[in-house]
């Protein structure tokens, strides 16, 4: 090669490299600025700290709710009650100064000691939780005004066990024994994160002498809500925890008692959860109360909530025909199901109910807390993934109403514990997420049920085929509705989860079940289910 050649390329080797290294250098000053974006100084830091003082004294609630993050609370108080409650706890406070020390991160938050010398009385410190933006997300001076523990301060320290209780299950979903103040007994409350506000049974009620408001009020809950007498307040007990409870709802549980088949005393939710974290281990039936402490093992699937009207939203993927949608689903441990979608999850992915796989064209029905029942299309999808874990297969429920409502969603769904019990979790209130990790039925395969056409329904303590269907599996195998059920796969059931967890042994093989008809014992056969 020519010496001149030669030494042109070579120069234009080193003029080509040294370009990509300025550009190089470019991303990472890029990158550094953008990172330096996320992570406040400590100038912007104190800075937003001391404004917050300044309003604290000045008693400007205002200029303190401008400042405050979507997921700021106050105790039970959230959403638009955080407005109302800020200046009835401001104003009456006469603050001579207020400062702040040991500044610290955790949790990638930022935490800052807050102290407040008010014109007379001692001072008072307490914790504040900001997040990168410089908004507050928790202010534990507010809750010491209220008469309760800094809940900021607890968040840096180590969780500490309160409680551990055994979860009883029937049709998949979670009941817990509690204590009512003023009773000796022990009544069985199903654990409901779908729940915005705790219920109790009419009868319980009744035989507990409660006064209740005569003027009923709308409750929001994970259906359609209604119009509901409550009572003024109630204090219950799980383990040695006290649940604070603000208002109870009182209702007939009587037809969700018999659907699930289970004894159904109230429902318990958002007033536990908001004041603990609460880890429901599956695998050992066993729920565990702590503070909000932290977890010396970081959690490693971990699902952002946001709550509306109490109840937990989160972010999902569906995979339906080979096309992932991004999915906003309530996680309603209250719900027996898999996944139900709504008329807007069904707009979204332009027809869903037309996409549904394993269609069962007579659809299903589902009922809430006031007693309504809905009739929904049910099939099956690909898949679902929640955190960067995925399911196969899964079943879903679309609601397709005649009349359709406005357009406008807040989100798609639920998911229910049919699919939510395939997880360990731990619900953390305070910062705003639930953590998952797999269970020993991960692995098993989703079996459509619905496929079967067939319901279940305890009586005394014998367990009753119900709401039978003449095109489903069951009533094709010999099934009839008041068949009472003697044994699946030769065990003799003590609980309708019980029946429901032997059924999924479908996806593997056929199984026998025996069933008394009118004083006389058949044995029955199941066929394996293709899906």
């Amino acid at each position: 090669m020519p010496t001149k050649l030669y030494n042109w390329q070579l120069n234009n080797q080193i003029k080509q490299s040294k370009m990509r290294k300025i550009v190089l250098i470019a991303l990472i000053g890029i990158a550094q600025l953008s990172y330096a974006q996320l992570v406040p100084s400590d100038v912007q830091v104190r800075y937003a700290l001391q404004l917050l003082g300044k309003n604290l004294k000045a008693h400007q609630a205002k200029n303190i709710a401008d400042v405050l993050d979507p997921s700021f609370h106050i105790a039970e108080y959230r959403d638009r009650d955080v407005l109302n409650v800020l200046p009835q706890l401001i104003n009456p406070v006469m603050l001579d100064t207020v400062y702040y020390e040991s500044i610290t991160q955790r949790n990638g938050k930022i935490y800052a000691k807050q102290i407040a010398v008010p014109k007379s009385g001692p001072k008072m410190a307490a914790w504040v939780r900001m997040n990168h933006l410089l908004l507050f997300e928790r202010i534990g001076h507010f809750e010491q005004l209220m008469g309760l523990g800094d809940p900021v301060f607890q968040e840096l320290q180590p969780a500490k066990l309160l409680a551990t209780v055994p979860i009883k299950r029937s049709s998949a979903m979670m009941f817990l024994e509690m204590g009512i103040a003023g009773s000796n007994k022990k009544y069985h409350f199903l654990f409901d994160s779908g729940a915005g506000a705790t219920s109790i049974s009419e009868a319980v009620a009744k035989d507990l002498k409660l006064t209740v408001n005569e003027k009923a009020i709308d409750i929001k809950t994970a259906g359609k809500g209604g119009q509901f007498k409550t009572v003024d307040s109630l204090a219950l007990t799980v383990g040695d925890v006290k649940i604070r409870g603000k208002q109870l709802v009182v209702a007939d549980l009587n037809l969700l008692e018999k659907t699930v088949g289970h004894k159904m005393d109230g429902i318990i939710g958002f007033d536990f959860l908001k004041d603990y974290q609460v880890a429901v281990n599956l695998d050992q039936n066993q729920l565990s109360i702590y503070n909000f402490g932290y977890f010396e093992k970081a959690e490693q699937h971990v699902l952002p909530i946001k709550l509306t009207n109490n109840i937990p939203k989160i972010n999902t993927t569906l995979t339906i025909n080979g096309i992932n949608y991004n999915s906003i689903l309530l996680f309603d441990t209250g719900a027996g199901g898999s996944i139900y979608g709504n008329y807007f999850l069904n707009a979204y992915a332009r027809g869903l109910v037309d996409k549904l796989k394993n269609k069962k064209a007579s659809g299903s029905a589902s009922m809430d807390l006031s007693g309504k029942i809905s009739k929904s299309e049910m099939g099956t999808i690909d898949a679902i993934s929640i955190a960067g874990l995925t399911l196969k297969g899964p079943t879903i429920a679309i609601d397709v109403p005649e009349v359709q409502p406005a357009y406008g969603f807040e989100r798609h769904g639920l998911l229910g514990m049919t699919l939510i019990g395939k997880f360990n979790f731990t619900f953390n209130y305070s910062l705003n997420y639930i953590s998952i990790s797999p269970n020993q039925v991960f692995a098993v395969p989703l079996v459509p049920l619905y496929a079967l056409g067939l319901g279940f329904e305890k009586k005394d303590e014998k367990f009753l085929v119900s709401n039978i269907d003449e095109n489903g599996l069951a009533f094709k195998a010999g099934l009839r509705n008041g068949d009472e059920i003697v044994s699946v796969n030769q065990i003799n059931p003590t609980s309708v989860d019980e029946i429901t967890q032997q059924l999924r042994v479908l996806a593997q093989r056929k199984i026998n079940v025996e069933v008394n008809r009118k004083q006389q014992k058949l044995k029955l056969e199941l066929k394996k289910l293709s899906i």
